[in-house]
């Protein structure tokens, strides 16, 4: 405390001994140093250095609203825009969000108009035809900001509608419109488009595929049709076929690894029927009986053997029992067989899916760097020695070698030929040269250097200033003359040793001192010496007329 106490008497002291232009502009450099350092401070806090919301990309619509938020919360001078980013100052992100919250301008999370719709407030005057408006309106902004976060779409917008005809059979149709701006000046292509109605098809319930429309704001182009004769990007055989294409590819491509600078394109061609089934009748060699009839009879006969002599004599019986003798016994069988018989047959189905590989070709390019370090590779440069080129004689064997190797790896992975031909000729490869491109240039030191000077200029104009201004501050402090002591009574010989100069004392101080604002002049302080001692007076009057002589 002690030592404020002195340093601000020091301060009083020497801003009292100033005179009245010198406290102005000591005040005035004062001021300047503060409001510098203050705005140097303030300037190098709030600039922006942290991305708001973890650096999420927003959508054009979202930047538009927090950009409103920001400037009706006076913050418009302190953010950037990087890209689809809003970046703020690290300090200042909490006023940021609240802006952003205060406008309900945070970009939005899935089923948030959907929660909106089912828990916001209704009124119990509310009929059932207005709940279920306000939920198609909620699913339309839902899916618009699916959309919207696709990659490459800056903003979508989705309009569905139905119509209920009456009738004995009542049926609805619904239609769908989808209003899509692409990121910057590109184009929707094929495959988006087709992404973005099966999405809005499989997400509105009843909606047919060929209903909805997709309509590229930055082209003017609107995509339309059925599933099955709408784009070339749903037609089965080109899925199949660019599917087959990228799946080679890969295969091929892992096979070549390690061949540096490769590429490879593929042609697969399909078989042109969706489906088919064959049913093949083959006759047996021998004939198969399929009706056997069979018919049996039998018959037997019993016959008496002859009598003996008429009359009573010889029907008595003991003359019965001696002439009776066996009689005759018959049998008879009878058996018809009838058997039908035909040539048969073996029937084959078989059912062979379509859209099959039936050819697949391969075009492969090796840059020629690749056999040029394969032969140093092989030839490695002894330690000490120079490093030597290779001959065209030793690169062509190199080549011819290398492209062998290269049909052999990659004809094992495509399907054999159905007729037995050549599969070596379904693979190219082709030697291109390596064309080096021009390496980009460093910045240089005078580069950086102006570029670092463009960007904080405004800093080191404020350092700068302030510097100046404190050096200034201490060149006049230090020019102020000391405070002005009033003199005591000395003696006559005192007297004469003060008017005396001072080997010390320059004679610009002794003018210094005399002009000192509140000080004596030279004629008070010899009316002083007068009153005081009249005899030194007089002693110093005679030493100053001796010099003038």
């Amino acid at each position: 405390m002690d030592f404020l106490n002195k340093a601000f008497a020091q301060l009083n002291e020497l801003f009292r001994s100033m005179t009245v232009g010198a406290r102005i502009t000591a005040g005035l450099l004062l001021v300047v140093v503060v409001v510098s350092l203050v705005y140097l401070f303030r300037y190098e806090s709030s600039s922006p250095d942290l991305y708001l919301m973890n650096g999420e990309r927003l959508s054009g619509s979202d930047l538009t609203a927090a950009e409103a938020a920001f400037a009706a919360a006076n913050l418009g001078s302190s953010y950037e825009i990087d890209g689809n980013r809003i970046r703020v100052p690290r300090g200042q992100k909490d006023r940021f969000m609240a802006a952003l919250a205060d406008k309900k301008a945070i970009p939005n999370n899935f089923f948030r108009y959907l929660d909106e719709a089912v828990n916001g407030q209704s009124s119990f005057l509310e009929d059932r035809h207005q709940r279920e408006e306000r939920m198609k309106v909620a699913k339309q902004k839902e899916l618009s900001q699916i959309i919207s976060r696709m990659s490459g779409i800056e903003n979508a917008t989705v309009f569905w509608d139905s119509e209920t005809k009456p009738g004995l059979n009542p049926t609805t149709a619904k239609t769908a419109l989808v209003s899509v701006k692409p990121t910057a000046s590109a184009n929707l292509d094929e495959a988006q488009a087709a992404n973005i109605r099966h999405l809005v098809a499989g997400a509105i319930a009843g909606m047919k595929y060929e209903n909805v429309k997709v309509v590229d704001e930055n082209a003017g182009r609107t995509f339309y049709g059925d599933e099955e004769n709408g784009s070339p990007i749903d037609d089965p055989y080109y899925a199949r076929k660019r599917h087959a294409e990228q799946e080679w590819r890969k295969k091929i491509l892992a096979a070549l690894d390690k061949v540096p600078g490769v590429s490879v394109a593929v042609n697969v061609e399909l078989e042109k029927e969706l489906r088919s089934r064959e049913t093949v009748h083959k006759p047996e060699p021998k004939p198969v009986p399929y009706r056997k009839t069979e018919k049996s009879r039998s018959r037997s006969h019993d016959g008496s053997a002859p009598a003996g002599r008429p009359g009573f004599q010889a029907n008595q019986p003991q003359a019965l029992a001696a002439s009776t003798g066996k009689g005759s016994h018959e049998e008879e069988e009878e058996t018809t067989s009838t058997e039908d018989s035909t040539f048969g047959t073996t029937s084959i189905e078989k059912e062979t899916p379509g859209l099959t590989p039936t050819r697949v070709t391969a075009s492969i390019n090796v840059p020629t760097s690749y056999f040029e370090r394969v032969w140093r590779e092989r030839h490695p440069t002894p330690p000490g020695e120079q490093p030597q080129s290779p001959s065209p004689t030793d690169l062509e064997q190199i080549r011819t070698q290398e492209v062998a190797n290269i049909k052999s790896a990659v004809v094992g992975l495509l399907p054999l030929l159905e007729k037995g031909g050549d599969t070596t000729q379904l693979v190219t490869v082709t030697v291109f040269p390596d064309i080096t491109a021009e390496p980009v240039r460093e910045p240089g030191m005078m580069e950086k250097t102006l570029d670092w000077l463009v960007r904080n200029w405004s800093t080191l104009g404020l350092i700068f200033l302030g510097m100046f201004s404190l050096v200034v501050l201490r060149s006049m402090i230090r020019a102020a003359p000391a405070a002005y002591a009033p003199p005591r009574p000395i003696a006559a010989s005192e007297a004469s040793a003060e008017m005396q100069p001072s080997p010390q004392e320059t004679p610009a101080q002794r003018r210094l001192r005399r002009l000192t604002a509140g000080g004596p002049t030279l004629r008070d302080e010899l009316s002083e010496l007068v009153a005081d001692n009249p005899d030194a007076a007089a002693n110093v009057l005679r030493a100053w007329i001796g010099t003038l002589k």
